[in-house]
């Protein structure tokens, strides 16, 4: 049976950071996702890391505006000497694992492939989120022994990649060429996925276009709202039909390939309302950002109220343990901050359980 990748129990690994929890004490994080450039090859019309205007090539008149993010500056890149500093510092805080995404396209940094490979040698394991444009040559070989690589995807065909994302039809037939050329030349542990991002543009077309992935290699796809604002309004004339194609591509399911979605409308994570008054997750997995500044998570990055730290002055040890990220913990509140998405909803109210439910042995 193939494993979950996208289970929320995954905590349950690691004992020493749920008893953290409990005692309330501070310790390194479990997983940093690291966001080295906040330029990019593609204008996604789905980015909610651009409001529209900042990248040259969006079009303001049909970005889906998504409220986030809203302290990023598109220019911001951290420097090689930052980047490599930073998975130094998380392997000696034993960090046991390291994404590399967007901000902008991770592979796009002038100094990936150094951080990439300083990443695995230090023992991190390693994965990414990308656009898959750049998916080839040396970058492709040191991905390979990669845990996990994910391509995110929001078309199904050429015309709605170069409408959505202000690329050539032509970046189509490449994106699929490099899944397939990636899937042959990966090893057995790297598992290749697709993340679908459904919009209004694109929600028809989904089950053959799951077929095309599947036939290219990729071995898991999610498919998932694009989150707006107004997001109940805008998914609520595609949401039948999309339900039914996500149902149709469960035929594709088998032990080479597996679907998952979290086009759940109705889901917890979707509401503005956040019923914590702290948030654990920020404990176990957090943002290093192009801007040099850590954030609580990839919904609150380039955000004021997710701010933890800053690494700019200081290596990001130095900042995670310093009295201004301990304050910040002390003090963040999602039930008044977080009035956004949280794709973590479900994890942080299983860590906020396990801190504060009895523990006593009359399981």
């Amino acid at each position: 049976m193939r494993q979950n990748k996208y289970s929320d129990y995954k905590i349950f690994s690691f004992p020493k950071k749920v008893e953290s929890f409990r005692t309330q004490t501070l310790t390194a994080p479990l997983y940093v996702r690291i966001k080295p450039t906040n330029r990019c090859n593609h204008a996604c019309r789905f980015c909610t890391y651009s409001d529209g205007t900042t990248r040259p090539k969006d079009r303001p008149d049909l970005h889906l505006q998504s409220a986030m993010h809203t302290e990023m500056q598109e220019q911001d890149v951290m420097p090689t000497w930052k980047l490599l500093e930073l998975v130094d510092d998380l392997r000696g805080m034993n960090v046991r694992a390291v994404t590399f995404s967007g901000g902008g396209e991770p592979l796009f940094h002038p100094a990936i492939t150094q951080a990439m490979t300083s990443t695995l040698s230090s023992g991190i394991d390693l994965s990414i989120i990308t656009n898959g444009q750049l998916l080839t040559g040396e970058r492709a070989e040191i991905l390979a022994q990669a845990k996990w690589v994910r391509v995110s995807i929001d078309y199904t065909s050429a015309e709605q990649m170069h409408q959505s994302r202000a690329v050539p039809p032509a970046s189509f037939a490449a994106v699929l060429k490099n899944l397939r050329q990636f899937a042959a030349a990966k090893t057995a542990t790297c598992d290749l996925g697709v993340n679908f991002i459904v919009t209004r543009y694109n929600y028809e077309g989904i089950t053959p276009f799951a077929q095309t992935l599947k036939e290219c290699g990729v071995e898991n796809v999610r498919f998932s709202p694009v989150y707006v604002q107004g997001f109940q309004d805008y998914h609520r004339d595609i949401a039948v039909r999309v339900r039914e194609q996500l149902a149709e591509c469960q035929a594709l399911v088998d032990d080479t390939f597996s679907v998952n979605s979290t086009y759940d409308l109705a889901s917890p994570s979707k509401s503005p309302v956040r019923p914590f008054h702290r948030c654990l997750y920020a404990q176990a997995v957090c943002v290093a950002a192009a801007d040099l500044n850590i954030y609580a998570c990839h919904n609150t990055a380039y955000s004021a109220h997710g701010r933890i730290a800053s690494f700019k002055d200081q290596s990001f040890r130095q900042a995670w343990f310093s009295p201004e990220a301990r304050e910040w913990h002390k003090q963040f509140n999602p039930g008044v901050s977080c009035q956004h998405e949280c794709a973590n909803h479900a994890k942080v109210a299983l860590f906020e359980r396990l801190a504060s439910d009895s523990h006593d042995a009359f399981v």
